[in-house]
């Protein structure tokens, strides 16, 4: 969750979950990318009183000028981040190292204005703010696991982008989620990531036909014709380490949708190389939906080789010493369905194996992190929190 919206993907088994029906503007992008639902839900998503009197925010975002109210640069209307403000969450003093302050005078005066027209008071503008956007992420989260046909309870929460660790704790409460965790690195984890991924071409043949039915031969001349065009085209421009992934979109002949299939596991000089398919569409089916149907034979509808040149490994992130807990640094009056002191924590200073009860408020310099009742954080030997909630 970054300044204007919330981006969510399902990462089964280490592996992301790829996608051939996107959709930009209403148009869909056939091509293999990776499966994110997008929601207009960050922290300049903007509040106000829609038909019928009901709260609303997003998808309009303040951006970065003016920004929130909070900013000082002329925004005038109520945001995520103005509510975060408002409800103790964001130290006005202390926003990016101390190196800018908000301005919690015009956070409240943006909230008051929405408040008045909700006929509630300003905090409780706040907490509405923060409760729908939740909840709207709570079903961004559905979108991409319950509505495909898988259990959001088999995973953890991995919450990044500067926005995220406010909200990601009451998020998982509303998937029952047991676990949330929060990179050290979370507002860059994106840009880290691509940085640390490795270039990838795709090429893609479309091959129709029934598992039981396709030719071997066919097969293993379509993936060796499809692996050298790939270690072709990239071997032109690039010299470094280059090996091949075989996959396939997959479906039952009733299905409207594929699925990704990884082949790289399978021997294609065997000759139960079609059952080998059809298992492997089985183990994949399973693992996203957690059933198969034995009696049918999938449909293999498009071959997929991913030539993959790798990049020099970054630097690892520095391991974090263990040792006597670090104090907070002080407390702050935050709003938790009613106003409460809780303690702060500095993120940069943590030390591994640190347990943090909440609720509590762990803060850096670009993210924090709010820790609610009966949350329980554990500082990771990288200096990342491992958020256990209870529910």
């Amino acid at each position: 969750m970054g300044g204007t919206s919330s981006d969510i993907s399902l990462i089964v088994d280490g592996q992301a979950t790829l996608s051939s029906d996107r959709r930009i503007a209403n148009e869909r992008i056939a091509l293999p990318s990776l499966d994110i639902v997008t929601l207009g839900a960050g922290g300049g998503s903007i509040a106000r009183v829609a038909g019928g009197g009901l709260l609303q925010v997003g998808p309009q975002s303040a951006g970065a000028i003016p920004g929130p109210a909070c900013y000082g640069n002329g925004g005038t209307e109520p945001t995520v981040t103005d509510a975060s403000m408002v409800l103790g969450y964001l130290d006005p003093e202390n926003f990016l190292g101390g190196r800018a302050r908000l301005d919690l005078g015009a956070a409240e005066a943006a909230l008051d204005r929405l408040g008045t027209d909700l006929g509630i008071d300003g905090v409780r503008a706040a907490e509405g703010i923060h409760r729908l956007v939740n909840t709207q992420m709570a079903e961004g989260v559905r979108l991409a696991t319950v509505r495909r046909g898988v259990d959001p309870r088999r995973f953890a929460l991995l919450a990044f982008g500067g926005a995220a660790g406010l909200h990601a704790t009451e998020l998982a409460r509303q998937l029952n989620l047991g676990r949330v965790v929060v990179p050290r690195i979370a507002s860059v984890l994106s840009a880290w990531g691509m940085l640390a991924t490795e270039l990838r071409l795709e090429v893609t043949r479309t091959h129709i036909g029934d598992t039981s039915r396709l030719d071997i031969a066919a097969i293993n001349d379509l993936y060796a014709d499809m692996e050298a065009e790939g270690r072709d085209r990239l071997s032109s421009w690039f010299d470094g380490a280059i090996s091949s992934v075989r996959s396939a979109d997959m479906r039952y002949g009733e299905q409207i949708f594929e699925i990704d299939v990884p082949l790289d596991q399978i021997d294609f000089t065997s000759p139960d190389l079609l059952d080998q398919i059809k298992a492997a569409f089985e183990r994949r089916h399973e693992a996203l939906y957690t059933y198969s149907l034995k009696d049918q034979d999938p449909v293999l509808v498009n071959a997929r080789v991913a030539t993959v040149g790798a990049l020099p490994a970054l630097p690892q992130e520095p391991l974090v010493a263990a040792g006597a807990p670090i104090p907070a640094t002080g407390n702050r009056r935050i709003y938790l369905d009613g106003w409460l002191d809780a303690p702060v924590y500095d993120f940069d200073r943590l030390a591994a194996g640190q347990i943090i009860p909440g609720p509590a408020l762990v803060v850096s310099e670009t993210t924090n992190v709010l820790l609610r009742h009966g949350d329980q954080a554990t500082t990771t030997p990288h200096g990342w929190l491992d958020i256990k909630i209870p529910i």
